[in-house]
């Protein structure tokens, strides 16, 4: 975790890459149906990442008429990882899939886990994800119901029981404003809930940048594969999306310069193109 931001830590410099065990080494490298990755997700959210893997014999997610257990076969297995940001240290638990179905209902089949990104539930502060569930020899698209999955209790829960409606997204000036697609044609992405590097962006370019020449260890994390940057905070902050931009950039250079905010965002109307943090502040109004 990073404190470069002052006291209140409000970002997170990760990179993570799933290794594989000498098992699904030797799987992937022959001919075989029991591949052990079809539709794994690796996502981060809210303060959760997120990781699924699996070894089985066939697709649950393709195979509409060959895929209808919710109990594995011999040498299979489908898991879910959740780690939880807690202060600076992440809590690690893993749930069983096939458990986690038969648990809720024995009749049902788990289809895929639905690489969506982490939902939460405003009013109670739980975190999911969404899974694909479908009855037994099912042969209809219709019968695939989405549920969801509790990410610190492992349970499964039905989707009218889970209230995400009216979620708001922090920082979103990002998208609302040309800030995001100014950035993008340099091969910086940045979004409302995170930033990075795209594939685009010159690898050379990383050394002078304020990353690089102040935050040496942040700079290891973001050269390493799936290098990224997550916000942690819960309402939209203008300076935390300024100070991480800026550090993928050389010293001095404006990220705000000639940022166009449309008239159906702006408090008078009309449309600005301004030059700062200062005046996106003063002109930015996401409803009028």
């Amino acid at each position: 975790l990073s404190n470069f931001l002052g006291s209140v830590q409000k970002a997170i410099f990760y990179n993570w890459e799933v290794v594989k065990s000498e098992e699904q080494r030797e799987m992937t490298a022959v001919e075989s149906e029991a591949v052990p990755n079809y539709d794994s997700i690796m996502t981060f959210g809210h303060g959760y990442f997120v990781n699924s893997y699996m070894k089985l014999k066939n697709n649950p997610k393709q195979s509409l008429y060959d895929f209808n257990r919710n109990v594995p076969e011999k040498g299979e297995y489908w898991r879910l990882t959740v780690y939880k940001l807690v202060g600076e240290k992440l809590e690690r638990k893993e749930f069983d899939i096939f458990k986690m179905v038969r648990s809720f209902d024995n009749s049902l089949v788990p289809s895929e886990i639905e690489s969506t990104g982490i939902w939460i539930d405003i009013s109670h502060q739980k975190k999911y994800v969404r899974i694909l569930l479908h009855p037994k020899h099912s042969k209809k698209d219709e019968d695939y119901k989405v549920h969801f999955i509790d990410l610190d209790e492992g349970k499964i829960l039905p989707a009218n029981e889970v209230k995400t409606e009216g979620v708001s997204n922090q920082n979103n000036f990002v998208s609302y404003t040309s800030f995001h697609d100014n950035l993008i044609k340099k091969g910086v992405i940045v979004s409302y809930i995170d930033a990075g590097l795209s594939e685009d962006y010159p690898p050379e370019n990383l050394k002078k940048t304020v990353l690089a020449k102040n935050y040496p260890d942040l700079y290891k994390i973001i050269q390493g594969h799936g290098g990224q940057v997550t916000f942690l905070n819960k309402t939209t902050d203008v300076a935390l999306v300024k100070n991480v931009t800026e550090l993928f950039f050389p010293p001095g250079t404006n990220v705000f310069e000639n940022v166009t905010i449309p008239a159906k965002y702006s408090v008078d109307g009309q449309e600005h193109v301004i030059n700062s943090a200062e005046e996106l502040q003063k002109y930015y109004k996401e409803e009028n």
